[in-house]
């Protein structure tokens, strides 16, 4: 099948999507086809340059759901990056994509990190605080194939949307395997290349090294609102200025069985997400997908508990911890941070710098609040990014 057959089937596809999308959103609301297309060209005026996916995706279509402003507080697709990259220069975004860099900043801070008991990288040797340093794939795998460190947690130093990662329950001294929590099992040489090569050249950079961490335990009050042991982390966006750090959007991101990871990406791992209120961290509208059909959930599918009520634990110390440390990275300003809800705490996972946004805009708020605008305008690389102006 030629180039242009596939981008003809392509293009078919999108729009029998959009047209079920647009019969899904009119029985929902009411409003017609022809109405919808109206508010989708409305659309462009708004500075965020949202689209027909955007209108589905976050219900735009229907005002009852919204809160803020509505349409003109929500950032399209097309700016996820750029969003980004206006408000965070290169120069300055190296602790947003490199984990071993982040820790050797953020651990002097006395800041709550999840804790390491190796490295593996094949540079000198790194700083303390990044437990044993295995400067070879072969001592990784002598490192691996002692059965006491388990359960571990394999975490690429270069890695996005999960790429990479690795919960891993026990090893077996006699096949030379690991068998991982989702009860998979590796061949120990199948293990070390997921080390030591790439699994996705977008997302993962092997080069830049791997850490090797304990499992950490979940807090007790989302196990049993979960029914599910696998850490459950929220994703906090901050803008930081001189003046302070200020918290705009915070998401609960849920792992259900089977899944080791909280990854959302779009629904296509089966987790959900829910929405955190700033002040209190009580979570609600709790979502499983982006299409229209996907309904906010008010009973936890699996364990059918009620979200009524139910706030992350010690939520004042997540606010406290990225306030204090925002200022550890001046030049970013806007911090997409991953925190997780454990036996202990909260404990800060990483620093994002090209964080996603689609997920955070589900639940009725929009990013481009006036606020964020402005934020923008005093802030961003208008020069470098030309839609800052528009704002």
């Amino acid at each position: 099948m030629s180039s242009a057959t596939n981008r003809l089937a392509d293009r078919l596809n999108q729009l029998g999507e959009y047209r079920r999308f647009a019969q899904a959103a009119q029985r929902r609301v009411g409003k017609s086809p022809l109405r919808q297309a109206r508010e989708i060209l409305a659309l462009r005026e708004m500075g965020g340059q949202c689209g027909i996916s955007d209108y589905y995706w976050y219900r735009l279509y229907d005002d009852g759901y919204q809160q803020g402003r509505g349409a003109a507080d929500f950032l399209g697709w097309r700016l996820q990056q750029k969003f980004s990259l206006a408000l965070n220069p290169r120069v300055a975004s190296l602790p947003g994509f490199d984990k071993i860099s982040f820790y050797k900043l953020a651990a002097g801070a006395g800041l709550p990190l999840a804790p390491v008991h190796a490295c593996y990288y094949p540079g000198p040797a790194l700083a303390e605080g990044l437990g044993q340093h295995l400067r070879s794939v072969d001592e990784v795998g002598r490192f691996l194939r002692d059965a006491v460190r388990y359960p571990l947690f394999v975490k690429p130093s270069f890695s996005q949307q999960g790429v990479g990662t690795q919960a891993l329950k026990s090893y077996d001294k006699s096949t030379d395997s690991v068998l991982t929590m989702a009860g998979k099992t590796l061949a120990m040489d199948e293990l070390l290349a997921l080390v030591s090569r790439s699994a996705d050249t977008r997302y993962h950079r092997p080069a830049c090294g791997c850490l090797f961490q304990p499992m950490l335990e979940s807090a007790p009050e989302i196990i049993e609102f979960n029914g599910w042991p696998a850490v459950c982390g929220a994703r906090v966006v901050c803008l930081n200025e001189e003046a302070g750090v200020r918290l705009i959007r915070a998401i609960w991101k849920v792992a259900v069985r089977p899944n080791s990871v909280d990854n959302f990406s779009l629904g296509k791992y089966g987790n959900l997400v829910a929405d955190i209120d700033l002040d209190s961290g009580r979570v609600s509208r709790m979502i499983g997908g982006m299409k229209p059909e996907s309904e906010p959930l008010a009973l936890h599918p699996q364990t059918g508990k009620s979200l009524d009520g139910f706030c992350l634990p010690r939520w004042a110390e997540v606010v406290a911890a990225c306030r204090k440390v925002g200022p550890l990275f001046p030049l970013m300003h806007i911090q997409h941070w991953d925190v997780a809800f454990t036996a202990d705490g909260p404990c800060i996972l990483e620093l994002n710098d090209l964080g996603a946004t689609e997920f955070l805009q589900l639940h009725g708020h929009g990013l481009l609040t006036p606020q964020t605008r402005q934020f923008l305008r005093t802030h961003g690389d208008a020069a470098a990014q030309p839609w800052v102006q528009s704002l």
